[in-house]
């Protein structure tokens, strides 16, 4: 019974985290690499009531953190053959990096079908200090000459990163030129053999 619970939790997570996606499907990425100008659409008028404030509508990057942390992300397995602890890592991802994917990556390292999320957690020298976290999900449709690959980078208390005034999400140039090296063409290193 214990098993049902985590499995129906499992697909209640996958299903609202499909459901923060379905809105960008057909969507038009500005050069800046957000999805839709980084906002999603919001029901309302955007004015408080009584008030003249617009409301900001909450951005899919947000939403995504939001929808990781519910998962519980770091209860992840790491992709097969990486230790579950940190490891030494690379710029830019830090001198300590610990990597956790989804089951449907999990499952299926050497093809990671659409559906994957691979989350690397960025370390300072130490391996405890927290510096970033980095999301890879793919997403079919959503850019194929970059393998679908949705890029994201978070400061550890879930805000966006920010590069040469970008924000490292969406469509990132330099994340799509360095993975673009990766074995297989699948733009995962963590897999290489």
């Amino acid at each position: 019974m214990k098993r049902l619970r985590i499995y129906l939790s499992g697909i209640a997570a996958v299903l609202t985290f499909l459901a923060l996606f379905a809105w960008q499907s057909d969507s038009a990425v500005a050069q800046s690499g957000s999805p839709r100008g980084g906002v999603v659409p919001y029901q309302g008028s955007g004015v408080q009531s009584g008030s003249s404030t617009r409301v900001q509508p909450e951005t899919f990057e947000s939403r995504f953190w939001s929808w990781l942390t519910r998962a519980q992300y770091r209860n992840w397995a790491p992709i097969p053959g990486k230790p579950g602890d940190a490891y030494a890592g690379e710029s830019p991802h830090g001198a300590m990096v610990k990597l956790f994917a989804n089951r449907t990556a999990a499952a299926n390292p050497d093809t990671l079908p659409n559906g994957s999320v691979i989350i690397k957690e960025n370390y300072g020298p130490d391996g405890t200090t927290l510096m970033a976290v980095t999301v890879m999900y793919k997403n079919e449709g959503y850019n194929a000459a970059g393998g679908d690959w949705y890029w994201a980078k978070y400061d550890p208390t879930g805000n966006i990163a920010v590069k040469d005034g970008m924000r490292i999400a969406g469509r990132f140039k330099s994340c799509i030129e360095c993975h673009a090296g990766a074995d297989g063409g699948d733009y995962l290193f963590a897999n290489d053999k």
